[in-house]
Order: C-alpha cells, then sequence, then structure tokens
C-alpha cells in the first residue's frame, strides 16, 4: 500500500495570507464608511495607514513564505502567491502617489494672497476635532501662477462668473455672500472632495471691488493631514485658468504690480 506523501504547512504563507486580507478589508470598508455611513475623517486617515501598513508587513511575509516554501518543500505556495497579490493591491493606492509626494511642496493651505488670505468663515462650523487650523500657515513657497486676479469690471460680475465655475465643478457650495452695505467683499465658501475617500478640502473665493475694477482671491485647504500632494495648488491653478478664458478683463496680477491700477482722471487743459 502507498503511502501519500505530506508536506508540512507554511505559517509565514498562513500569516500572510490572512494579514494581507484582513488589510485589505480595512481599506475597503473604511472608504465605504466614510464615503457613505459619516464615518469621521480622522478616524479613516487612522484606519488607512493601518490598512497600509499591515500590507506592508503581509507582502514581506508573503514574500519570505514564498522562499521558504521554496527552499524547505513546505506546502502553503497558493496561498503565499495570494497573499503577495493581495498586499500588492493594498499598496497600489500609497505607491502611486510617491512620485508625486517627491516633487510637490509639503502644505497642505494654498492661497493667491500670502498679505491677507481669505479666512474661512462659515467652513469653521466643520472643523472638528483632529482637523488642520483655520488660520492661513505658509510652510513653503509654491507655484508663482498662484496670484491674485485682477477683473476690470464691477464687483457683481466678477463674483457672477466665479459663483457658474463654482456649480460647473459641482462643488458642495456652502456659503454665498455677494458684496452689500456693511462689505465691499463677495466671497463664496465651498467644499471639493477627493476622488476615492471623499476627503474634504475647504475652499473660499474673495472679490474685493473699487473703482470699477475687482480683484480675485482663492484659497483651497486640505481640512485633514498635513500634506496635500499638490492638490490644493492645482485646483486654485485650475480655477484661475479657467476664468481668465471666460473674461477677456481677467489677468493674472504681476509681480510688482499694485492690485488695483489707479485710474486715469479727465483734467481741463
Amino acid at each position: 500500500m502507498k503511502h501519500r506523501q505530506t508536506f508540512r504547512k507554511s505559517r509565514l504563507a498562513e500569516w500572510g495570507f490572512k494579514l494581507s486580507v484582513f488589510s485589505a478589508h480595512i481599506i475597503v470598508f473604511t472608504v465605504l464608511l466614510h464615503r457613505y455611513a459619516g464615518q469621521s475623517t480622522a478616524v479613516s486617515l487612522n484606519l488607512l495607514q493601518i490598512g497600509f501598513i499591515g500590507g506592508f508587513f503581509a507582502f514581506i511575509l508573503s514574500v519570505m513564505a514564498v522562499f521558504q516554501i521554496w527552499n524547505k518543500l513546505l506546502s502553503g505556495f497558493g496561498k503565499s502567491v495570494a497573499g503577495v497579490v493581495i498586499s500588492l493591491l493594498v499598496l497600489i493606492w500609497p505607491l502611486s502617489l510617491l512620485p508625486v509626494y517627491f516633487v510637490t511642496p509639503q502644505i497642505y493651505d494654498v492661497s493667491t494672497s500670502l498679505v491677507s488670505p481669505p479666512e474661512f468663515k462659515a467652513l469653521t462650523k466643520f472643523r472638528e476635532f483632529g482637523s488642520n487650523p483655520v488660520n492661513f500657515i505658509e510652510r513653503e513657497p509654491f507655484d508663482q501662477d498662484v496670484v491674485s486676479v485682477r477683473i476690470l469690471s464691477p464687483g457683481q460680475d466678477a463674483f457672477d462668473l466665479a459663483r457658474q465655475l463654482v456649480l460647473k465643478r459641482k462643488w458642495e457650495v456652502i456659503s454665498l455672500k455677494p458684496a452689500g452695505k456693511n462689505s465691499s467683499d463677495a466671497t463664496i465658501e465651498a467644499v471639493d472632495r477627493s476622488v476615492i475617500l471623499a476627503a474634504p478640502d475647504d475652499i473660499v473665493i474673495r472679490i474685493r471691488s473699487k473703482g470699477g475694477q475687482s480683484i480675485l482671491d482663492m484659497r483651497s485647504a486640505a481640512r485633514y493631514g498635513s500634506y496635500d500632494l499638490g492638490r490644493n495648488q492645482k485646483r486654485i491653478q485650475d480655477f484661475l485658468d479657467d476664468y481668465i478664458n471666460q473674461s477677456d478683463k481677467a489677468k493674472r496680477v504681476e509681480e510688482g504690480e499694485p492690485l488695483f491700477l489707479p485710474t486715469r482722471k479727465n483734467t481741463r487743459e
């Protein structure tokens, strides 16, 4: 009677596979709970970190299991390969961001005006425990294209175009305040969300008017996290580019220029 040969199981393969599956579950359920069940962003970011760290160690264990099985003729090759594949799927998200991480400034709050950045007012009620401070903090210099825009038209016209572009982008509008008797500033406050996690970024657009001219300033800030991977800078650049393309009276304020151009006065000869 022939005896069937048995092989000892690889414990590394077992643990690598289990940890990879556990990490994948953390990532998937965190994204779903944050997007559709209102789970706190701060909690979600912490859970994602746990999931990514788990995926990293699962990958290490699974790779070690492959070599262990090959050298010691153990069983569990299928689980070790599955552990490698699942852990790589978990790590694809953070790994895809590495190239951006090394080429963008480490900031989370971007404004066209560093001297007088637009202030969050209506959006302050959404800042909860663990979120970034409301006050503007410039950590590193960012692109020179992120500057104020001068519009050679009255404030209401400038405000109307800004509102149209905000609605076009389907941002969640929190506050729309045209200029009134008590203030010459018109403001729009809105929220944009990241594609996968739907993490919130707060946006405020301010339009100041004087003598038939308007100055548009914009600020965009990640509500959570100390690094936005260039997301807020790109959002402002794209918005300003779109605004200037839509209005032949709008132009970026160049370095050294005053915000408001001096008006010409008729003089008698």
